[in-house]
């Protein structure tokens, strides 16, 4: 019988934003961690999000008006999502669960499920940073929705009605309020905001994972930059299958992102996950003192976030799946609807185009827990478009699996077995 409460052998697969927290919040309990990963920390799809701790975020994605519209997603090349017809029948089993999923009473209850992982997101993340030394990377400057109509505003009162639910705490603003807090929009197209003061923003994620497997590196962890091949049960324990050969472990921790499902299904767990592909245009460093904060234009289909390295246009749901070419296309098309949004950015050159696989669950909830064909494999990746924003509060859960604690959040939402 595993004694939880003594130092585990544990791997890690994934050195994201979720892996790399994980990995911090287990060595910070004194296990004995080896992280899997080809590519340095945060160099995949963690590296290319707006940097937003949304502890609002209960919306999902799929919602009544979102189904009324995925007929258009369909045919409409240009379109803010897309399905591309040489996945579509392999992606129709998601999609199938996704319809179900945007039904009202699913809606609700998905964002009573979201509400707890994003309401203690923001204070995890503190926590975890204040272990690496890395408070300093979290800032506090809130995340800002604007409208460029009172029509396009009322459109999100079902959305709004779901956030008052669960207490999600915001304020809507006008032309004057959103203009004070971003100077840079223009103003003609940001009548009404709506911000949610109480989230945070990360300018760097890839510095923050960096900083979080460097922490847990500190506590005894390694990183072996190596591709898993494959992974499989004992009777007492988990084998990894790597580069350099197997290697026997108490407990494996599956935090691949868009990669876990195959993983799973090798230790007999069946999963519903795509791949939402997301695209950012990023315009290089001297933009970016333009936006004090992530800021969404939902009419535009993007948000403007002042990262580290200058302003990133982020953009599209692209139902693509892992092998498929990215196709900038779309998202070069917003440039000049951008360059409208904020004037400081016309003439500015794109400096650098990136894509990205979001692994989406088609509930909008992610995977966090302990596998239901025993406790050995824990499950911590799904995060959709919400990987940095639920990055901390998962790896303590995780962490709290592991030790035998009482949980900080109800698993039972999260868990893998609802793919039955």
């Amino acid at each position: 019988m595993m004694n939880p409460a003594a130092p585990q052998d544990i791997a890690v697969i994934g050195a994201g934003l979720v892996g790399s927290a994980c990995a911090l919040a287990l060595a910070a309990d004194g296990h004995r961690v080896t992280i899997y990963d080809p590519d340095p920390p945060g160099a995949g799809t963690s590296s290319g999000n707006a940097g937003g701790i949304v502890t609002g975020a209960v919306v999902p994605t799929a919602t009544p008006q979102v189904l009324r519209a995925l007929p258009a997603y369909v045919l409409d090349r240009n379109g803010p999502a897309v399905l591309r017809l040489r996945h579509a029948s392999r992606a129709l089993p998601w999609l199938w669960r996704f319809i179900r999923a945007g039904r009202p009473a699913e809606v609700a209850r998905i964002a009573a499920a979201l509400w707890p992982l994003v309401d203690a997101s923001l204070a995890a993340h503190r926590h975890l940073a204040a272990l690496a030394n890395a408070a300093g990377m979290i800032t506090d400057e809130g995340w800002l929705k604007v409208y460029a109509s009172d029509a396009e505003f009322a459109a999100t009162a079902p959305d709004r009605a779901l956030m008052d639910r669960c207490g999600v705490r915001y304020q809507v603003l006008d032309r004057d309020g959103v203009m004070a807090l971003e100077p840079g929009l223009n103003p003609d197209l940001a009548p009404i905001g709506l911000h949610q003061p109480e989230s945070g923003f990360v300018r760097d994620p890839r510095g923050l994972a960096q900083s979080h497997a460097d922490a847990a590196c500190a506590r005894g962890a390694r990183h072996l930059r190596q591709r898993v091949r494959g992974v499989a049960r004992r009777p007492d324990g988990v084998t990894v299958h790597a580069d350099d050969g197997p290697q026997d472990f108490d407990r494996l921790v599956i935090a691949a992102g868009a990669w876990s499902a195959r993983l799973a299904r090798q230790l007999g767990d069946r999963v519903s996950l795509d791949t939402e592909r997301g695209y950012h245009i990023g315009f290089g460093p001297q933009t970016a003192g333009l936006l004090r904060r992530p800021v969404g234009l939902p009419a535009l289909g993007m948000v403007l976030s002042p990262m580290r390295g200058g302003l990133r246009l982020v953009s599209g749901d692209e139902l693509a799946g892992l092998t498929a070419p990215p196709d900038f296309r779309r998202i070069r098309a917003l440039v000049p609807a951008a360059q409208r949004a904020v004037p400081g950015l016309r003439g500015q050159p794109v400096a650098s185009e990136w894509m990205g696989f979001r692994p989406s669950t088609p509930d909008s909830l992610p995977v966090i827990g302990v596998s239901p064909q025993g406790a050995r494999v824990v499950h911590a990746f799904g995060h959709g478009h919400l990987g940095l924003t639920l990055a901390a509060i998962t790896a303590l859960m995780v962490a709290d699996a592991v030790a035998g604690r009482p949980p900080r959040v109800d698993p039972a939402p999260y868990g893998i077995g609802r793919f039955r």
